[in-house]
């Protein structure tokens, strides 16, 4: 058995005792009743759009201008939801016009006008709202309504992937106070939208979607989604295992167990979501240039996708997976070779000392490596990958230590991170973790390992402004070619998201296939990002 296997088992033995809610009777009535009931790794702390709750297109009760739609494993397509058309954008690139449909009420009855869209977006980009999603507004210039269905978005330069900041849900203006912080506002507990469903409950441990009555399309037959808070990966295992749910989330190992059971499907979506550790421009050891490619070049990728993540995914060598098409280059990767890493470090002065660990002027080749310890995947990948720096005869201590804590010392110690937030377009996927200007256009977790290159920034400068598509691919062509030749970061793995589904459902229910998903999600994406276009059987 390999270490990386081992070490990803034993997770999978370790199972905590099963333990009780008041949701865990909410499925009795089951799917066919048009009710469901998911076991959730987390539930939102608020349900506030303007704090970032749904901003990816997807959002049940606050919908968006814009929305996905495609297939399961490419980039989807990005197109109109409350917007009657695509953007009308002018021919600089700048001003972009959005037209409303006409038909849409929110659910307290008050219909959808450009004001509210306006509202919406002037309250993310106020520095008093203190909105987690203002970083993704830095170039919007201004928001205003031309008349009543039409809105107008200056931006300061062009920019083709803004129309990813057109997946943020919507609020009426009447619930929005100027200047109030995201957590203050009654949103977060009780949103006001224009979705397929509105809040029944919402708690700490349970939130509960009833169909809207009002929705444009007629109230939804999937009428009830109770999401349950079980954090811990081993507990959610079990007790899907005991039958208590008709669906969640797991880690792919814990899923393993379940492919052969008759009771329950397995379902896997591709994403766009990424692992891997950051390398702290303060550290002395993980600063060399040498190690940062050592490192990358070091570590068996395939090793980490076999067995941490039971080969539900696939190695990672930079932020940008096969599924962006054109703007992905094949030929941007690391190839595993451990004996030439070696020779590296040995070139660059790290040569082998006591306990088989490199020392270079005096200094041992070693570092801490932080991960958040609720997170067994997290873990695992953390311990893998130690395991196999070990080769390289680079010593690397694993701690977990929560995010909060871990923010003062990201100038030292490595952290074990996850990105793909909005991956719809790869200047999203990639801008934040490499520009020099972040982070501090952005939170701490943005370009984590405070990495800086002229080249880089003017690559990912011309892909962000050109509205030409051949040259943004020839410029995110260069970033990877950049990144590669001067990493940042060890990027280990794109996850496959696993899903468990009681198998009744398919059986039962006209269900929706899987889109390519965010580093956000859980059960309300997966076999359910889209349940309100569920019909029932017969």
């Amino acid at each position: 058995m390999s270490a990386i296997l081992a070490l990803a088992l034993v997770g999978v033995v370790a199972c905590s005792p099963p333990t009780t809610d008041s949701a865990s009777s909410a499925g009795s009535a089951g799917p066919q009743q048009g009710q469901i009931t998911l076991l959730t790794a987390s539930l939102p702390e608020s349900l506030n759009p303007i704090a970032g709750f749904a901003n990816t297109g997807k959002g049940k009760i606050n919908e968006s201008l814009l929305t996905l739609e495609g297939r399961p494993d490419a980039l989807p397509d990005i197109v109109p939801h409350l917007a009657s058309a695509l953007p009308r954008i002018s021919a600089d690139g700048r001003t972009w016009t959005v037209p409303l449909r006409s038909d849409v009420t929110f659910s307290d009855g008050s219909p959808l006008t450009a004001q509210d869209v306006v509202a919406t977006y002037e309250a993310i980009a106020d520095p008093a709202s203190a909105s987690p999603l203002a970083g993704d507004l830095v170039n919007l210039a201004g928001v205003t309504a031309s008349d009543a269905q039409t809105v107008v978005f200056t931006l300061r330069e062009p920019q083709v992937s803004f129309r990813t900041a057109l997946l943020i849900g919507i609020a009426p203006k009447g619930a929005i106070t100027p200047g109030q912080q995201v957590g203050d506002s009654p949103l977060t507990t009780a949103p006001v939208g224009t979705g397929p469903y509105v809040v029944d409950s919402f708690s700490a441990d349970r939130l509960v979607l009833t169909a809207n009555p009002a929705y444009r399309l007629g109230p939804v037959p999937m009428s009830r989604i109770t999401y349950s808070l079980a954090a811990d990966d081993n507990t959610r295992a079990q007790r899907m295992r005991a039958g208590e749910f008709d669906g969640s989330v797991l880690p792919p190992r814990l899923a393993q167990p379940f492919d052969d059971d008759g009771a329950m499907d397995v379902v896997t979506a591709t994403s766009a979501d990424w692992r891997g550790l950051s390398l702290p421009a303060g550290n002395p050891v993980t600063a060399d240039p040498a190690m940062r490619q050592a490192l990358n070049t070091g570590i068996d990728r395939e090793a980490l996708v076999n067995g941490v993540l039971a080969g539900k995914g696939r190695p990672a060598s930079t932020f940008v997976p096969p599924q962006y098409g054109r703007f992905y280059d094949p030929a941007a990767t690391f190839t595993y070779d451990l004996e030439a890493s070696k020779a590296a470090l040995e070139a660059a002065g790290w040569r082998v000392g006591d306990g088989g660990i490199r020392v270079k002027d005096g200094r041992r080749a070693a570092f801490t490596l932080m991960y958040r310890p609720t997170d067994m995947l997290r873990r695992d990948l953390s311990a893998a990958f130690a395991s196999e720096a070990l080769k390289l005869g680079v010593d690397v201590t694993i701690e977990g230590v929560e995010f909060a804590q871990a923010e003062p010392r990201m100038g030292t110690d490595a952290l074990l991170l996850g990105g793909g937030d909005t991956p719809y377009d790869v200047d999203t996927q990639v801008y934040k973790s490499l520009h020099s200007s972040y982070p501090a256009a952005g939170a701490y977790y943005d370009n984590p390992s405070r990495y800086v290159n002229a080249a880089m920034d003017k690559a990912l400068d011309e892909g962000r402004t050109s509205t030409d598509e051949d040259t943004r691919v020839g410029a995110y062509r260069r970033v990877q070619q950049l990144y590669v030749a001067d990493p940042s970061m060890v990027l280990l793995v794109f996850l496959d998201h696993v899903y468990l589904q009681r198998t009744s459902i398919a059986q039962e229910w006209n269900t929706t296939p899987t889109l390519l998903e965010p580093h956000e999600h859980g059960t309300a994406w997966g076999p359910w990002v889209d349940i309100d276009r569920w019909t029932p059987k017969g």
